[in-house]
């Protein structure tokens, strides 16, 4: 008797703690999976321009020069078919070709014609990736300086969610995850945020708060609908947070259950 009983409470307990386990981490499905590799498609469906120099003779007024370097996305896709351009007023007042340095950085060294009237316009840029059929177009980069030459004031770099044509819209997200997970954190985990199947940013970590992630991330209007995925190094595997937000475009927080 006493051995009966002490297997239908071995047998209670084991069914009272799955129970409750299920229960636990009913906020989000388990996939096992290999570490992936999560990145956002900047892909597009842009037709390459036919921007050309003006002629230098309908401008009065001295040139401006200022330099653009790309950001690291865009130059591990750049190739020689890249082109850029300035414009003032939708008018196209520059064009340059790209230029490799030594140690692999890639730059587009803009002329801009212009007339004595048009100083402090604002400039326009516009960049078309070949490879990526991707075009950028960042109003008022600048503005418009006759005369100036290479001035450090005036370099910058072209990031690719800048003026993005694909992901126009950009939300920063503060993501944060409970005390109490399925799993141990650790370095070698991985958070992402989808539109679907459509992985829209990869977030880091907050190095000053171990349950905080940050992820900007990019989307074609504000209101999309968002989720959340996790990879745990230590299960080996991927957790889908069930519940959805919209992108707003915007900083907002996040706080997620699993």
């Amino acid at each position: 008797m006493t051995l009966m009983m002490a297997a239908l409470a071995t047998t209670w307990g084991c069914s009272s703690d799955s129970n409750d386990n299920e229960e636990q981490w009913s906020n989000s499905t388990f996939a096992p999976s290999a570490q992936p590799t999560w990145a956002v498609d900047w892909t597009s469906t842009a037709t390459a321009p036919d921007w050309k120099n003006p002629d230098p003779t309908r401008f009065d007024g001295p040139s401006m020069s200022f330099l653009v370097d790309l950001d690291e996305e865009l130059t591990r896709n750049s190739t020689s078919e890249d082109i850029m351009a300035a414009f003032i007023n939708n008018e196209c007042r520059g064009v340059s070709r790209r230029h490799e340095w030594p140690n692999g950085s890639v730059s587009f060294l803009l002329t801009l014609k212009g007339s004595g009237i048009e100083a402090k316009k604002p400039v326009e840029l516009r960049y078309y990736c070949d490879k990526l059929h991707h075009m950028n177009t960042v109003s008022s980069i600048m503005q418009f300086v006759p005369g100036n030459i290479l001035n450090k004031d005036y370099m910058t770099i072209l990031n690719i969610s800048d003026g993005s044509s694909k992901y126009p819209v950009k939300t920063l997200l503060t993501i944060k995850i409970p005390q109490k997970t399925p799993f141990t954190v650790n370095s070698g985990d991985m958070l992402a945020v989808f539109v679907g199947d459509e992985c829209r940013g990869v977030g880091s970590r907050n190095a000053d708060a171990n349950d905080c992630w940050q992820v900007t991330t990019y989307s074609v209007q504000a209101g999309e609908t968002a989720q959340i995925r996790y990879y745990s190094s230590e299960k080996v595997g991927i957790y889908t947070i069930l519940k959805t937000f919209e992108l707003e475009g915007d900083s907002q927080q996040e706080n997620i259950l699993f």
